[in-house]
């Protein structure tokens, strides 16, 4: 080691005590995902189940405008009510068990000066909630999932003429792109999923993206909310530029971040959701559905064990193991209370 005459720099050793034990960090807290804001979570008590899937037509069957399958005149025989019985499906969900663990030295542990334990089941608990919201963005995204009417690029939708970013206050590409989704959902349900019911779940990049068309600026322009905007009480949404609400729909924005990089190699970043492929759906209730009761959410979360977190200390081997544990399943519940958009930004 060189020699040193004393000064300022060289008469103590640096420490982390000097910075007041500072952490630079970014894990995420697993409550600030969005993911419970698009999709209902019900809690189960078996891996393996089947819910009901009843055909939606009977309870709006109408033959005859002039009432003749109902109408029962005096002395006249009542309708039977032969074959008025509504079909179903039995649809299954089975849940999976996933672990994300991570295992640190004793010596390590015991002579970090932070609680680097805790930042690392922090950083498992963020892990986990991303591959939860990748499961769920799948099942929401998969096209082939879709009855054919429920899933379009923007520009095949009636009166659509291109893309939504470069859509203008005339063309209004957008709004008539999410009017076309509703109307088939609400025709789908025969009604029971109204417009109220309903949120357009897009990516930030896809956000940005149509917030700079002139369709959007000039509808937030004209809008009661425009000093909101201005104000800067910002919501999710209003972060990357959109309103909560876009022409009566709520707007939510899926901004699970993912490495898809090696450990070690330049690292690599996207959203979970593309930017390409909004989708409109349904989550009727609380955050939390109840097992047994009717659903009319486009995408379900069974969870059979909810981040559990767990820690040991090896003591044979003198380490500590840690690990946070999801049992879960995303199934797309109600297809027809969602659609999809495909080929909707550059």
């Amino acid at each position: 080691m060189p020699t040193s005459t004393p000064g300022q720099y060289t008469t103590f050793i640096p420490d982390h005590a000097a910075s007041n034990g500072l952490v630079v960090d970014f894990s995420r807290n697993p409550d600030t995902f969005a993911l419970p804001e698009w999709a209902q979570y019900v809690p189960v008590e078996k891996n393996e189940g089947r819910y009901v899937d009843m055909t939606v037509e009977q309870a709006g069957r109408i033959l005859d405008t002039n009432g003749g399958d109902f109408f029962w005149p005096d002395e006249g025989e009542a309708p039977t009510g032969y074959g008025n019985l509504e079909s179903f499906t039995w649809s299954s969900y089975v849940t999976k068990r996933y672990a994300f663990p991570f295992r640190m030295g004793e010596l390590a542990a015991e002579q970090a000066s932070w609680d680097v334990l805790a930042h690392h089941a922090r950083y498992a608990a963020q892990r986990c909630m991303t591959w939860r919201t990748q499961v769920a963005v799948t099942t929401a995204t998969t096209s082939g999932s879709y009855a054919s009417d429920h899933t379009s690029a923007v520009s095949s939708i009636s009166g659509v003429t291109g893309k939504w970013d470069v859509s203008t206050t005339a063309r209004k590409d957008i709004k008539r792109s999410f009017d076309h989704g509703a109307e088939i959902i609400l025709k789908s349900t025969l009604g029971a999923v109204k417009p109220e019911d309903l949120m357009i779940v897009m990516s930030p990049g896809c956000a940005k993206k149509i917030a700079l068309s002139q369709e959007i600026v000039d509808h937030v322009k004209g809008s009661p909310s425009a000093e909101k905007e201005l104000t800067k009480t910002l919501s999710r949404a209003n972060r990357f530029g959109l309103p909560e609400n876009l022409y009566g729909y709520k707007v939510a924005i899926e901004d699970a971040v993912k490495v898809t990089s090696k450990k070690g190699a330049t690292k690599a970043t996207s959203y979970v959701l593309p930017d390409t492929t909004p989708f409109m759906c349904s989550r009727v209730g609380g955050l939390e559905g109840i097992e047994g009761a009717p659903s009319f959410s486009t995408v379900t979360i069974f969870l059979k064990e909810e981040m559990t977190v767990e820690s040991k200390h090896d003591r044979d081997n003198r380490r500590h193991l840690g690990r946070v544990v999801d049992d879960f399943s995303g199934v797309g519940t109600a297809f027809i209370s969602g659609f999809l958009f495909t080929a909707a930004t550059d």
